[in-house]
């Protein structure tokens, strides 16, 4: 055990002196931080999308048809509990409901947030549109009711996905170069015949990297509420265990990465096409409900997405497992699927071939 312990400390203090390394791992996640806080740092959303209660009428089919027609909106369709549940979340703007009867009032549903001036353009300009399609229906009132909402900040926000781009690096670029160029510096067939066991060695590594992930992790935590007020609404424990499980998620994908790559060079290039398309395509720098609806097969398919979820359900929005379960169970298989490959293609020794 004490054998054990050394060789994880020693893994720790390789990764902290590792100063390219530490760069990708959380000066570059940091500077992201600092660089986007600083221009929308406290800023609210102000997406215009509109939640619109499902309706048959013909002046549902009117105002969103005008909605629809200006580049200011994002109509999104559903029943009154799942848009304002959405509105509450702060993925809404304003919701409309639409009177089921002749005569009633149209009801506009929007955030409580006195001040806000985003949530104040996002009425107003509803309330125009609504009006101007009102025109040839006179005698249609418009109710406006006020909904509790979380307060929630770009940073609040961007936070999340930041943390999880961080784990990302970590674990795949870090874990894959590390274990090739043990592999081509003989370090691991020199191990492989001493008494202290292969698998303590790369055991000891891999907690190693993950307790400078978590470590990275808290401190652009801190960067974001130092700075910019950033605020964490779920429970800790499970954001804690969310953060392990994708570090150990990431970390799988680059040990199946160094077990496939004949050299450094080729893990760094495998190690970069796979990250590089994950931090654009998986919600850490935009809305995923943003992105066109050609790209959502392309983004199902990117692990970081169900890392940024998961993380950012609990840590922007205060949900519980409940809300992330899915996300989970998808981590968890990536991360199956990937420990797999890695066993099975491990070599020890590097091959020119």
């Amino acid at each position: 055990m004490n054998s054990f312990l050394a060789m994880l400390i020693a893994n720790i203090k390789m990764s902290l002196r590792n100063r390219q390394a530490m760069f990708w791992n959380l000066a570059f996640p940091a500077l992201f931080i600092v660089l986007f806080g600083a221009i929308w740092g406290n800023s609210n959303f102000s997406n215009f999308d509109v939640g619109v209660v499902q309706s048959d009428s013909e002046l549902r089919t009117r105002v969103v048809g005008a909605l629809d027609s200006s580049d200011s909106f994002k109509v999104h369709e559903g029943t009154l509990e799942e848009e304002l549940a959405a509105l509450e979340n702060n993925d809404r703007s304003v919701v409309i409901a639409f009177p089921t009867e002749a005569g009633g009032a149209i009801t506009l549903y929007s955030a409580d947030r006195p001040g806000d001036v985003n949530t104040e353009i996002a009425i107003s300009a509803t309330r125009s549109v609504l009006m101007s399609v009102l025109g040839a229906t006179m005698g249609t009132p418009i109710e406006e009711i006020h909904v509790e909402a979380l307060n929630t900040t770009f940073i609040d926000w961007f936070m999340p996905g930041i943390i999880a781009m961080s784990l990302m690096n970590t674990g795949i670029i870090g874990i894959s170069t590390a274990f090739v160029t043990f592999r081509e510096k003989g370090i691991l067939r020199r191990i492989k015949v001493t008494p202290f066991p292969l698998w303590k060695f790369l055991t000891a590594r891999v907690i190693g990297a993950m307790i400078v992930g978590l470590l990275s992790t808290f401190v652009l935590i801190g960067l974001s509420m130092l700075l910019f007020g950033a605020e964490v609404r779920g429970n800790w424990l499970l954001i804690i265990a969310v953060i392990i499980l994708v570090s150990t998620c990431m970390l799988s994908i680059g040990a199946a990465i160094a077990a496939i790559a004949r050299n450094v060079e080729t893990a760094a290039g495998m190690a970069n096409m796979i990250t590089f398309p994950m931090m654009f395509l998986s919600g850490v720098f935009f809305p995923i409900s943003s992105m066109p609806d050609w790209m959502r097969p392309i983004m199902a398919v990117m692990p970081l997405k169900y890392g940024v979820n998961a993380l950012r359900e609990p840590m922007l929005y205060g949900h519980g497992i409940s809300a992330i379960w899915t996300d989970l169970l998808i981590l968890i298989a990536i991360s199956i699927a990937a420990i797999f490959i890695a066993v099975r293609m491990f070599r020890w020794e590097s091959t020119d071939k």
